[in-house]
């Protein structure tokens, strides 16, 4: 590929990652002649009266012009544009298809780690159910004769009781995703960007390429030194590592109000870095 043509496709791909899916229908090429100390510049309109431009030299249009037999700038522009239409509009179609392929991604990714929040969730309403009930048996070891019979049949009424409720718990938690996906999203979908644009400026570079790739980002408490993975999701997305990056524990708090996730993971950021230690003492570990 020529120069020219280079240059023009680096001018599309600007404005594709300017608007995304709204990306705009190509209306024009432009050629600036040199003015006073500005060099020679081509420029792209687009239909929503976005333009961007890049500097060109006569040396970058040499292999263009000779290739279209051209020589002045009507022609030059004409083949430009005869040119351009094709390759924008192919770079428009892969572009979508991109951004398809992203949001199938993060779908997927979603729903996996919905998956694993209910798994959690249910293991946690075993554990408080088993405790539950071995508190009832170790009540009636200690003190069997208290009522004469009547602990067991107490214990047992309890137990069961204890594991209805359990079982109705799970149920819901296990038939309905949207518990999951409600307390992980909020606010509308430009909020819910902008928060994430927000975030991504306050983040380091490793944090922000860790974010970018995995959809997490690491953090070194500013007390201890210890290291914690920040998920995305607005609460139970917080995990403490050991040395070796394995998962030590998950702790769980988030600043008051509605927030989005963005802004949610930039405050246990900030708090975890600068106020790590009365972050944790009303944090809920699990």
């Amino acid at each position: 590929m020529d120069r020219v043509g280079q240059i023009l496709r680096a001018l599309f791909r600007r404005a594709l990652s300017e608007y995304g899916r709204d990306a705009p229908t190509l209306i024009d090429i432009i050629i600036e002649r040199a003015h006073g100390r500005l060099e020679p510049r081509i420029g792209v309109h687009f239909s929503n009266g976005y333009r961007t431009w890049s500097p060109l030299s006569p040396s970058d249009c040499y292999a263009f012009c000779e290739r279209h037999g051209t020589w002045d700038l009507a022609g030059l522009r004409g083949a430009l544009l005869r040119e351009g239409h094709p390759i924008y509009a192919q770079m428009r179609h892969e572009h979508a298809a991109e951004l398809i392929r992203q949001r199938r991604r993060r779908d997927e990714l979603e729903m996996l780690r919905s998956r694993d929040g209910v798994a959690n969730l249910l293991e946690r309403l075993r554990r408080q159910a088993d405790a539950l009930d071995n508190d009832l048996i170790w009540r009636q070891r200690e003190h069997p004769n208290a009522v004469g019979g009547e602990p067991e049949r107490r214990r047992s009424d309890a137990g069961r009781r204890l594991w209805q409720w359990w079982t109705q718990q799970r149920d819901q938690l296990a038939s309905s995703v949207f518990f999951l996906r409600s307390s992980t999203e909020g606010g509308s979908r430009k909020a819910q960007e902008r928060g994430i644009q927000l975030l991504k400026q306050n983040l380091a570079p490793p944090q922000r390429q860790q974010f970018d790739r995995y959809g997490f980002f690491d953090v070194v408490g500013g007390s201890t030194g210890k290291r914690y993975r920040i998920r995305n999701g607005r609460q139970m997305n917080i995990e403490q590592l050991d040395k070796n990056g394995r998962r030590v524990c998950g702790w769980c708090f988030f600043p008051q109000g509605n927030l989005v996730a963005g802004d949610v993971m930039l405050a246990q950021k900030m708090a975890l870095e600068l106020y790590e230690i009365e972050a944790l003492n009303i944090a809920n570990r699990y």
